[in-house]
Formats: structure tokens, C-alpha cells, sequence
């Protein structure tokens, strides 16, 4: 592998500078926008102009179906919209966020996983075995680790040999810990090594073993992930839509409170207790009945005190049958089998208890 000269390198940094930026007109106007305050995180007195005509416009618009009365609903009725339009606020930056990630991931998804694997690598002198590990697993982190073992051969080339900076960067990039070094060099490997490049061997074999790694998985793995964030589904940095979603959340919730108590509140107006009156006009005022109750029988109790007729003799009234013992039934009597209570001579049916004993107490007085 031939040496990188400075030359070279200069001319690569260049090339790095070089960047596509927004290729469609959206993506070259959302890059215009300066920042603004979104309100998202909650309502406060000074909203954005486009909330606040769109709270504005739902207020009329919801008007009718929800007819608030007095300062206490209105108040109600206003947070609720407020809250209603901030929801669809937070709905709508959610999916404009997907769709921003979805046209970085065209514009510049080199640029920033490179970004992304520099920044892990000013990690690597304090845990190499750490974040070696992770590098090993993304086809940039693997670039990297390939243009700093060539920068190894290089310092090995104009050096003629090892020195203690670069022998400590292949151990970085090799994943070796700081703390089974033990203060050892190159010449501890193979005292007798007297080529005219000592140490080619272990750079070969390194970015040998990187480039087999591309080749296998590495490469294709990239290829799904960029297509995967081209079509929005990028998971690389969620965190503003995690965001996003905490405040659509929270302005649910309040939507939802405020809803509540203003139906608590308007089923006890005036409006709403005559709205339920007029809705069943038969159902008679009180509580309903309990229906678990025997119902009383106003005809066995005129029965019980009857007044004899003043002109006729007193008939002769027959003898009260025998009392039923406790335990006899005294409801209806059972399917095939006869009545145990007597009934009156003349009666269709047996008489009940209360009936017997109103003729019992007649006899009695006669």
C-alpha cells in the first residue's frame, strides 16, 4: 500500500469540503428559514401569529357544537382550543421532522455519519477497547479506522521504523487497553525483525482484515440504512421527534381536562337539567320504586271488617278453618300437587293469610 503524502491528504480535505447541499426547492427553503419560536412546549400569553389565528378560527368554528355559558365554560371552551390547535401543530412538526430527515439522509448521509464517527473517535486513547468495538460495526467507523493504519504505514515509512506515538496509535486502533500494554514497545514483539519496514506485516494484515469486513456485511448494511432514512424511517437521531411527541402528549392531556370539566359543568347548567327533564316527560318525579317489595293488596284489608247489612239477621258463619302450621307454604301452590291451605266453602280459590285472619277476627266478634 503506497504511502499517503501531504499532498494527498491536503488534497482530500479539500474534496471533504465540497458538500451538495439542498438539491429540490423545499429543501432549499426550509434552509433559508431563520429560527422561530414554535409555542409547542406549552401555551403561553404570546403565541406565534399563525397559532394564534388558528385558535382564532377554531373558536368560531366550535362555537355551536359546544355552546359555552357563563366566564367559567367559556374559559374552558377557549383552553380547550388552544390546546386542540397546539396538538395539531405538534402532529404536523412531527411528520415535517420525519420529512427533513428523510432529505438530509439524500443531501448528506456520508457527511454525517463521518461527522458522527469522529466525534466517537476522540474517545479512542482513553478506551480503546470500547470504542474500537463500536467502530468495527458501521462501514464510516471502519473507514476511519483504515485512514488511520494508513497514516501508521506512513509514520513507519519516513521514520524507518516504530516510534512510540505510532505504536501507541496501532494499539488504539487494534483495541488493545490502555492497561495490558505494560510499558512494552515493537521491539519486544520479535527482537530479531531487521527488515527495512518493520511493522508492514501487522499494517497489512489489519486493513486486509477491515476491507474483508466491508466487503461482507458492511457495506450492504449502509445501503439499508441510507434507503431506510431516505423513506423517513431514519432512527439515527430521534431525539427531536422524541420531543415533538412529548409536547403532542401533553397538549392531549390538557385537551382532555379541560373537556371534562366543561361537560361536568354543563350537565349541571340549567340548560342541560332541562334538556334531560324534556327528555322522558312521562317519567313521574321521585325515585323509582323498589319492586323487591310485596305490593300491598288494599282489597284484603276492606275485607276485613265488613259491615253486615242492619235489616238481615246475622248469618250464621262457619267455623274458621285450622290455622296453617309455620313452616306450610303459603304461596301459590306447586304443579301436581294439591294445595295444604283450606280454602272458604263457596271460594273459587284459596284465600291468603292476611284474608283468613280478617275472617278468623269476624267470627270472632259475631
Amino acid at each position: 500500500m503506497a504511502a499517503t503524502t501531504l499532498k494527498q491528504t491536503l488534497a482530500n480535505r479539500l474534496n471533504a469540503l465540497l458538500s451538495t447541499g439542498p438539491k429540490s426547492s423545499e429543501g432549499k427553503a426550509r434552509s433559508s428559514r431563520n429560527a422561530q419560536s414554535h409555542g409547542l412546549s406549552k401555551l403561553g400569553t404570546h403565541r406565534p401569529a399563525d397559532m394564534a389565528e388558528a385558535i382564532e378560527t377554531r373558536k368560531v368554528q366550535w362555537h355551536n357544537d359546544y355552546r359555552p355559558e357563563g366566564p367559567t365554560q367559556t374559559w374552558l371552551f377557549d383552553r380547550l382550543v388552544a390546546e386542540s390547535v397546539r396538538l395539531d401543530s405538534c402532529e404536523a412538526r412531527i411528520v415535517a421532522a420525519r420529512a427533513e430527515q428523510a432529505e438530509r439522509a439524500s443531501e448528506s448521509w456520508d457527511d454525517d455519519r463521518a461527522a458522527d464517527i469522529a466525534s466517537l473517535a476522540a474517545r479512542l486513547p482513553q478506551q480503546p477497547e470500547r470504542i474500537q468495538a463500536i467502530m468495527l460495526q458501521s462501514k464510516h467507523g471502519v473507514l476511519w479506522l483504515l485512514d488511520r493504519w494508513a497514516e501508521v504505514l506512513d509514520s513507519l515509512t519516513r521514520h524507518e521504523g516504530w516510534t512510540r506515538d505510532t505504536w501507541n496509535l496501532a494499539l488504539d486502533l487494534l483495541g488493545v487497553s490502555p492497561f495490558a500494554r505494560d510499558g512494552s514497545g515493537p521491539w519486544d514483539l520479535d527482537p530479531d525483525d531487521k527488515t527495512e519496514a518493520p511493522g508492514l506485516a501487522l499494517v497489512t494484515q489489519a486493513t486486509e482484515a477491515l476491507r474483508a469486513r466491508l466487503d461482507a456485511f458492511l457495506n450492504a448494511r449502509d445501503d439499508r440504512a441510507r434507503r431506510d432514512a431516505e423513506a423517513g424511517l431514519a432512527t439515527e437521531d430521534p431525539r427531536p421527534i422524541r420531543l415533538l411527541e412529548r409536547y403532542a402528549a401533553d397538549a392531549r392531556r390538557q385537551f382532555f381536562r379541560h373537556l371534562n370539566e366543561l361537560r361536568r359543568l354543563q350537565s349541571g347548567s340549567p340548560r342541560a337539567a332541562t334538556a334531560q327533564g324534556s327528555s322522558t316527560p312521562d317519567q313521574p318525579p321521585g325515585p323509582r320504586p323498589d319492586r323487591s317489595r310485596p305490593h300491598p293488596q288494599p282489597a284484603a284489608e276492606t275485607e276485613a271488617h265488613p259491615a253486615p247489612p242492619p235489616s238481615e239477621p246475622p248469618a250464621t258463619v262457619p267455623t274458621a278453618p285450622p290455622t296453617p302450621a309455620r313452616n306450610e307454604p303459603i304461596g301459590r301452590p306447586s304443579i301436581g300437587r294439591p294445595s295444604l291451605r283450606p280454602a272458604l266453602p263457596g271460594a273459587s280459590v284459596p284465600l291468603n293469610r292476611r284474608a283468613r285472619r280478617a275472617q278468623a277476627a269476624a267470627a270472632r266478634r259475631s
